[in-house]
């Protein structure tokens, strides 16, 4: 009898550890799905998401969102030409971060003149604080590497 209860306790502790050991595999799997289907968004999905958001977050008017969305998706539109033209040289691979720079200060310009100055500067910050959360999940990723 003390045999079998030894046996039982010592199969659910290697059972236990045999599951605890697959959780992170499945949610890799999970995070990957996630940007597979991020990936597949077409230019005109990714506009309409993005206009939402702001709609949602700076309290856009029904002109505005329409103004936004027609904004970002010119942006998209570009960045796949650019993206395209892009080659693996260096030199090519500096000319388009450099296009891409210029891309992002006309779009911040274009949305400037949509925005009100109120909703401009909440803008600004949910960018802030979007790179700072950003940077802190870049440095706890590095700090998990070493």
């Amino acid at each position: 009898m003390k045999k079998l209860v030894v046996l039982l306790a010592a199969f659910s502790l290697t059972l236990g550890a045999a599951s605890a050991q697959t959780a992170p595999a499945k949610a890799a799997r999970q995070a990957k799905a996630a940007q597979a289907t991020k990936a597949q968004k077409t230019p005109e999905q990714k506009a309409d998401q993005a206009a939402r958001h702001l709609t949602k977050k700076l309290n856009l008017s029904a002109a505005q969102t329409e103004q936004v969305r027609q904004l970002h998706l010119a942006r998209l539109q570009q960045k796949q030409a650019h993206k395209a033209q892009a080659a693996a040289t260096p030199a090519a691979k500096r000319q388009h971060h450099q296009a891409m720079k210029a891309a992002r200060a006309q779009y911040d310009a274009q949305l400037k003149q949509i925005l009100s100055a109120e909703q401009y500067a909440k803008y600004t910050q949910l960018q802030a604080d979007k790179m700072a959360k950003r940077k802190a999940r870049h440095q706890a990723a590095q700090q998990g590497k070493s």
